[in-house]
């Protein structure tokens, strides 16, 4: 059996989503990941293997369809947002820099 790479590890990170083999290297490069093809290592690489996912996962919020040839995929907007979400509470990343996050409050706090 092959060795996980680094490449595949995203794309695994990012199913059932299908992004195009060039915004996953460049997700990828973002985070500074050049090596794509290496053996992938958990311990030194998720958390990169993660802001990739998250990089791309906010492009595709923007979408509400994507078709390549003849494949095509719907998005859902609130499950992306909830996959990004619990993808910056894994591994510690701010939420608010790759969503746009709600500040209304309940306003408990005032009674």
């Amino acid at each position: 059996m092959n060795a996980l790479t680094k490449y595949n590890a995203l794309v695994g990170e990012l199913e059932p989503f299908s992004p195009s083999a060039l915004t996953i290297r460049k997700a990828l490069a973002d985070v500074g990941i050049t090596a794509t093809d290496e053996e992938y290592n958990s311990t030194t690489d998720s958390r990169n293997v993660a802001k990739a996912a998250i990089l791309i996962l906010s492009k595709m919020l923007i979408l509400k369809s994507d078709s390549l040839g003849k494949s095509s995929q719907s998005y859902d907007a609130d499950q992306l947002k909830e996959r990004i979400t619990n993808l910056c509470d894994e591994y510690g990343f701010d939420v608010g820099d790759y969503i746009k996050v709600s500040s209304i409050t309940d306003g408990s706090n005032l009674w």
